[in-house]
């Protein structure tokens, strides 16, 4: 069976992959994320990634240039 994968803010939920269903969700300001098939609503929620290798690596892109700007301007604080 398909589901559509829906999300609101933080909540993330499975419905089953009707047009009608999926369209009163985004009325309630869901937003569709994918389709995935699966047994239940409980399996297609667990064969969704929690998150993205896109967005791990952001972060470690993000705190190493953090890093690297205090290092230097510390750095560069103890040498005047």
């Amino acid at each position: 069976m398909k589901f559509y994968i829906i999300k609101k803010e933080q909540c993330v939920a499975a419905i089953p992959a009707q047009e009608s269903l999926l369209n009163e969700y985004e009325k309630k300001g869901f937003k569709f994320v994918e389709i995935i098939a699966a047994r239940d609503e409980n399996d297609a929620l667990n064969r969704h990634p929690k998150s993205s290798k896109n967005d791990k690596n952001w972060r470690v892109l993000c705190t190493a240039l953090m890093l690297l700007t205090i290092i230097l301007s510390i750095y560069t604080l103890i040498l005047k």
